[in-house]
């Protein structure tokens, strides 16, 4: 059917207060500086898995090996310990113009989101002081097509306390056999020019257990001290079970702790030998 010319004219005049009422809606989202850049911009690649050079931890800064695909977090040692992811992190966004300072596509991250997911059957009773989702500030400023590491503090000291509580309460199965598994699910948020910029969820399971890092010591000498058994730290001559020492409750051991009393209640990890060594 042949519209009118006066049909034709309606039609267009329509069209122009549509295209300007969408414009009067995008502008103050446009002006609000509060857009947020997601869909891949922003990739955890993967957890790292530092190295030791010495008496420091040493985490790769690029792609490699020595990553972790399933955590171990022991929360029957002798103190509260937190646990650590080591992200690596990659600005998947083109180089602008410019030099690296001022590339409008660098991205200044401020803070890591952390969630904490329990297996399905489990109520852990966080709370506001030790919540399952927060923060955890640690900057680092990625450049167009750069990757680098990072730490976080993905489980807290009160997290250990909570967790250890349900196994001693019977909520958590302790035995060695079970896999209590636990997820991370963390995201890192910062600035991308004037917007807000937040990653791509990484999700990093944990096997929380108690007790199970303090065992497999093959040395015949210490193989009756399988958690919970400990030798009393005065009668200890040498320790070569020592553990992570980047983070004694967390991944690998095995690790030895001694007892400082004579119930065996008030213990350290890893043992300190008190007792002298005798010569032959």
């Amino acid at each position: 059917m042949t519209r009118t010319h006066e049909e034709n004219n309606l039609l267009r005049r329509r069209a122009r207060r549509l295209a300007a009422a969408a414009a009067m809606v995008a502008i103050p989202v446009a002006l609000g500086g509060c857009m947020v850049d997601s869909g891949g911009a922003l990739v955890i690649l993967q957890n790292q898995t530092p190295e030791v050079s010495g008496a420091a931890c040493v985490i790769q800064s690029g792609r490699s090996m020595l990553r972790n695909a399933l955590g171990t977090f022991d929360v029957a040692l002798d103190k509260n310990y937190p646990y650590f992811v080591y992200p690596l992190l990659e600005n998947r966004l083109p180089s602008g113009l410019g030099a690296n300072s001022a590339d409008p596509n660098r991205v200044d991250i401020s803070t890591w989101q952390v969630k904490i997911e329990p297996p399905p059957t489990v109520t852990v009773a966080w709370n506001a002081a030790c919540p399952a989702e927060y923060d955890f500030p640690n900057p680092l400023v990625l450049y167009p097509n750069e990757a680098a590491p990072s730490i976080v503090e993905a489980m807290r000291p009160c997290h250990s306390d909570l967790l250890r509580q349900l196994f001693r309460e019977g909520k958590l199965a302790s035995s060695f056999s079970e896999r209590v598994i636990f997820r991370l699910i963390l995201r890192a948020k910062g600035r991308h020019g004037g917007t807000n910029i937040i990653s791509d969820p990484f999700e990093f399971p944990v096997r929380v257990c108690y007790g199970c890092l303090q065992t497999g010591f093959q040395d015949p000498a210490f193989a009756n001290f399988t958690f919970p058994t400990v030798p009393p730290c005065s009668r200890l001559v040498a320790n070569p079970y020592v553990g992570n020492p980047c983070n004694s409750a967390q991944d690998f051991g095995p690790i030895l702790c001694c007892a400082r009393d004579a119930e065996g209640k008030d213990v350290e990890c890893p043992g300190v030998p008190r007792a002298p060594m005798t010569m032959p």
